[in-house]
């Protein structure tokens, strides 16, 4: 194994186990066996050889893409899910720091869709629209993530046919159905209290700056308290990260229970979800990054997130007289447009009329992707 090599086989080991802003060069290097100065060789700082692995992920993917096979569309797509998989197994520590890197320099999250699409558009013989890639691309790139981190099988076929046929009978005719109803938000009663304040600064810090950048010193400054203090209540910077991660997954969670109707129909229910959640991060988007930067933080509590709202979700389909196993792909599938809206609308920035995406989306779950013109 040549000096490069080594470097980079020992950068991926540790950006796999430590999130990006806790890794050095230094370590790098201790553990490639090199000396420190050797690395600059290659690599001028630590965010060029992250950039580089991100690239280096990418090529793999495209490479892993150009083995598609079959006759018909689905038989093309079921191949093109089953090459994720695949990649997914064999790259799993790639996958990690490029799930990573995708908030962190979107512009590799934006090259990587465009080689996915690719690949999707030569499968359909088409030219497909943002909310069809969406829907599609969304869809297996969540669920192939979501299983494979809690090691789950999933069914192919059952979800190649939701994609293609959609999950409901009918669709949002008119927003204003879902606009012009009372939507709700739970907050905090007591929000004086000293601890209240605390999560409250760390929240902002934690999700407008690098987890690794906030300093114990810098929020209790800005509280004007002691470090003291903040021990009292809190054991460690991870564990104060971990409370402020609880209190969001409550209000997320909350989101979706106490905005529950019945009532209403699955396609409305759940395009009523997706306006929600875009009206909650609209002026607090470093919400959505908290979240998501969890998962290379303490990977136990995303799980636990994950199994939670899913579980919510699969509950809100049970009228539909599916299995919990094909309404937990249908989960999956809701969870991954929502995911993609997200990283679409507050990171690549490439969606911005809700409007036109709700009605979109709402169409596409009730007639899948193909008979979309």
């Amino acid at each position: 194994m040549s000096t490069k090599e080594k470097i980079i086989e020992a950068a991926i080991d540790l950006f796999y186990e430590i999130p990006y802003g806790e890794v050095s060069l230094l370590q790098i290097s201790k553990n490639a066996s090199v000396s420190n100065g050797i690395i600059y060789k290659y690599f001028k700082n630590k965010e060029e050889l992250f950039k580089y692995l991100l690239e280096m992920i990418s090529e793999r993917i495209k490479q892993k893409l150009e083995n598609i096979s079959g006759e018909t569309i689905e038989e093309k797509l079921k191949s093109y899910i089953y090459l994720n998989i695949e990649i997914t197994q064999e790259e799993k520590k790639l996958i990690k720091i490029f799930r990573e890197g995708q908030y962190k320099f979107v512009d590799y999250e934006k090259h990587i869709k465009k080689a996915y699409l690719k690949k999707l558009e030569e499968i359909f013989e088409r030219r497909l629209n943002e909310f069809e890639v969406m829907y599609i691309l969304g869809s297996i790139r969540f669920i192939n993530i979501s299983y494979h981190s809690r090691d789950i099988r999933y069914d192919v076929d059952f979800l190649v046919k939701i994609l293609f046929n959609g999950f409901t009978n009918s669709f949002v005719e008119n927003l204003d159905e879902i606009y012009n109803r009372n939507l709700y938000k739970r907050v905090i009663l007591n929000t004086e209290n000293l601890k209240h304040k605390f999560l409250e600064k760390g929240e902002k810090l934690f999700g407008l700056e690098e987890y690794h950048d906030v300093k114990i010193k810098d929020i209790t400054k800005k509280l004007d308290y002691s470090i003291g203090t903040f021990y009292s209540f809190f054991q460690s910077k991870e564990d104060f990260l971990i409370e402020i991660v609880e209190k969001l997954k409550k209000e997320i969670l909350f989101l979706i229970k106490d905005n529950y109707d019945n009532e209403l129909d699955i396609n409305k229910l759940h395009t009523m979800y997706l306006y929600i959640f875009s009206e909650y991060y609209k002026s607090e988007s470093y919400k959505y990054k908290l979240l998501r930067d969890v998962e290379f933080i303490n990977f136990d509590v995303y799980i636990d997130y994950l199994n939670k709202i899913e579980r919510l979700y699969i509950d809100t389909l049970e009228k539909n007289g599916l299995s919990i196993s094909e309404n937990r792909i249908i989960s999956n599938i809701l969870l991954g447009v929502q995911h993609y809206m997200g990283i679409e609308i507050f990171f690549t920035k490439e969606i911005n009329d809700i409007d036109k995406l709700l009605k979109n989306m709402s169409l596409l779950f009730k007639n899948g992707i193909k008979k979309l013109d």
